[in-house]
C-alpha cells in the first residue's frame, strides 16, 4: 500500500523525528515559557537518531538561576506529558507538518539548503540518501500519522532512568 511505501522510504524517519521536534519544541515553548513563565526560551534538539544508534535529544532553556531547577522540572514534566497524560493529537502535527514543509520551501531558495541537503549523497556511511530526499519531503511530511511520531516519543527514554540532565550557568 501507500502508506506502507512511505514508511519503507529512506526520509521517513527523518521527517518523523523532524514533526516530533517541532511539537515538543512548541510545547516546551508553551509550557515552561508562556504558562509557567520560567524561562525566556526552551528547545528541543534531537541528534540524528535515524542515522546514529546511541544517539541523545538535548534540551536547553534560558532561564534566571534561581529558576534553573524549576525549569527542568517543567521541561522534565513537558516531555513525560506527551508519552502519557497528553498525547500528540492531529492539531500538533498539523501545526508541525505545516511549519516544516513552509521552513522547507523557503529555505530552498538559498544555495546553504541545498548544500546541507545534498551533502552525504554520494557517500556509503550514509545509506539511502538519494534525491528522494528533497524532491519527497512535503509528501512525506504529509504522509506521517500521530501514532508514527508518537512511536518516536516512546522510544527516546524520557523517564527518570533514561535522563541525565544537568544545570549550566554563565557569567558572575
Amino acid at each position: 500500500s501507500l502508506e506502507q511505501d512511505f514508511r519503507r522510504h529512506p526520509l521517513f524517519p527523518c521527517v518523523t523525528l523532524q514533526l516530533l521536534q517541532e511539537v515538543l519544541n512548541r510545547r516546551l515553548f508553551s509550557t515552561v515559557r508562556e504558562r509557567k513563565r520560567l524561562t525566556y526560551d526552551a528547545n528541543f534538539h534531537l541528534t540524528a537518531f535515524e542515522r546514529i544508534q546511541g544517539s541523545w535529544y538535548l534540551v536547553t532553556v534560558t532561564a534566571k538561576p534561581e529558576l534553573a531547577e524549576k525549569a527542568l522540572e517543567a521541561c522534565k514534566e513537558t516531555l513525560h506529558a506527551a508519552q502519557t497524560w497528553d498525547p500528540i493529537t492531529m492539531h500538533n502535527l498539523q501545526s508541525a507538518a505545516y511549519e516544516l514543509v513552509s521552513r522547507h520551501e523557503g529555505a530552498m531558495q538559498t544555495n546553504r539548503y541545498w548544500v546541507e541537503l545534498m551533502s552525504g549523497l554520494q557517500l556509503d556511511g550514509v545509506p539511502g540518501k538519494d534525491p528522494s530526499y528533497y524532491r519527497d519531503f512535503a509528501a512525506m511530511i504529509q504522509s506521517v500519522h500521530v501514532g508514527d511520531v508518537q512511536a518516536m516519543i516512546d522510544s527516546l527514554g524520557t523517564d527518570e532512568g533514561g535522563m541525565w540532565t544537568c544545570i549550566g550557568s554563565s557569567g558572575g
